[in-house]
């Protein structure tokens, strides 16, 4: 090794291994981001949810343990007397590959809902520097090979790196804003007959909710220890829900005389290969491994592992065994032929979106999208570009809009948790009748994204 590759490696090895630091600002009640814009200038503030709508709210990260001193001091000075530094733990050895797509100074805001396009969001954040960045991805070569698709989201810039998993800040609702009340619905029943017991239905209540208001409180009880206090690194905000396994029930309920539950599998489906990596397929698994169904790595390829875990919560989870039987009660599965539109994933997408829409979908739309749906479906060219970017935008927006809707009540949660699960299915089926066409992946995604705005999009226009 020559004199400088040794340099490097050095250097590579005290950059992994180097101590960092962090500040612990306090516990609020019905706390927000913006509540604490004026520390913006010390380091990214950053939140982990509590029980009782509570919040631990953070602020970091440092490079020494004389400037997380400071930042106490400032924080104490500005009124937050439960201010206490502590020092991260440092894991040299758990590094994982990312993709950094942002890079702000002090001071500089952040466009969370554009940034949230490009996947699952981590602030690497050192002495008020925030870099942003998406993965994990499960080796360099993975990251390597999903860039160029971040790059065409408008993310130019974007470049592969290998951080420690310790120092990450995980983002979620806190970093990103303030969610916003959308109007309340009221769902449809599955036939009495064939309804599910409400001790199942019950069981699909795991992500907790949050009350935003106005301003913070701190509940703090005592002043802390001034001293450098070594602790655990925080757990990411929503960790808990993310990670909670419900037992699901056995798939037993019977059928009304006519009517059985959609399967999720038929012959004739489009076969969705394990060599292409895919956002439906990592979305899919995200959603999947929250609920407690997939245990592998989010990756994007549609494997055995992923098709498995789908499969075991079509026929589990509450929220889909409710949907299943009012696909099959509302006929969703009568469309002649195999077309999109009798898919199992699809018509329970359908099924899903038409309780969202709650009587208010925008019928105009829905007799405009119909006129240029089968050639959308049917079509063996890319999209064009103005189609693309609109198809896109509708999918970022209509997803964090939902997003926000689903945090006001564990009903919500449980509705968007099935929407997530058949929408993305679909998406991956679609991708794959796509590519069987010959289009690139890039090109499949594209026309799949504008296939489901064409099917969901007139009943999920209220969420726009």
């Amino acid at each position: 090794m020559t004199l400088r590759l040794f340099i490097f490696s050095f250097l590579g090895t005290l950059a992994l291994t180097a101590q960092q630091y962090n500040v612990r600002v306090g516990t609020f009640q019905d706390a927000r981001a913006d509540d604490f814009v004026e520390l913006r200038e010390l380091g990214f503030v950053y939140g982990q949810s509590r029980p009782g709508q509570l919040t631990d709210v953070y602020i970091g990260n440092y490079s020494s343990q004389e400037r997380a001193t400071e930042v106490t001091e400032a924080l104490k000075s500005r009124g937050f007397r439960s201010a206490a530094p502590f020092a991260l733990p440092v894991d040299a050895n758990e590094t994982k590959a990312y993709i950094q797509i942002a890079l702000r100074g002090r001071n500089r805001s952040l466009d969370w809902r554009n940034l949230e396009r490009a996947g699952k969001l981590f602030v690497d954040a050192t002495d008020g520097v925030t870099k942003v960045v998406t993965g994990p991805y499960p080796t360099t070569a993975a990251a390597t090979a999903a860039l160029g698709e971040i790059r065409e989201l408008g993310f130019a810039d974007a470049f592969v790196k290998t951080l420690p998993v310790a120092g990450l800040i995980e983002v979620g609702v806190f970093e990103t804003g303030i969610k916003k009340p959308l109007i309340p619905i009221q769902l449809r029943q599955v036939p009495a007959d064939t309804a599910i017991p409400a001790s199942q239905v019950a069981a699909d209540t795991s992500v907790q909710t949050q009350n935003i208001a106005s301003q913070p409180q701190d509940i703090a009880a005592q002043a802390p220890n001034p001293t450098l206090q070594a602790a655990a690194v925080p757990t990411p905000p929503h960790s808990a829900a993310a990670t909670t396994t419900e037992a699901p029930p056995a798939d037993e309920v019977p059928a009304a005389a006519g009517i059985s539950r959609v399967p999720a599998q038929r012959p004739g489906l489009p076969a969705i290969d394990v060599k292409t990596k895919r956002h439906s397929a990592a979305e899919l698994q995200r959603v999947l491994k929250e609920r407690g169904y997939y245990e592998g790595a989010i990756d994007g390829y549609y494997g055995n592992g992923t098709r498995t875990a789908y499969e075991a919560a079509w026929a589990q989870l509450p929220s889909l065994r409710k949907y299943r039987l009012l696909a099959a009660a509302d006929g969703d599965g009568a469309a002649p032929g195999n077309v999109p539109a009798s898919w199992p994933e699809v018509t329970v997408a359908l099924a899903v979106a038409d309780d969202l829409a709650a009587g208010m979908e925008n019928a105009d739309a829905d007799r405009e999208m119909q006129k240029s749906r089968a050639a959308l479906l049917n079509a063996t060219t890319p999209l064009e570009a103005t189609a693309t970017a609109r198809a896109r935008n509708w999918e970022t927006t209509v997803w964090a809009n939902l997003d926000e809707w689903a945090t006001e009540d564990p009903l919500h949660a449980q509705l968007l948790t099935a929407l997530r699960i058949a929408y993305y299915q679909s998406q991956a089926r679609l991708e794959a009748m796509y590519l069987q066409r010959g289009l690139d992946a890039i090109a499949a995604r594209n026309l799949a994204t504008a296939s489901l705005e064409n099917l969901l999009g007139a009943k999920l226009d209220r969420f726009l």
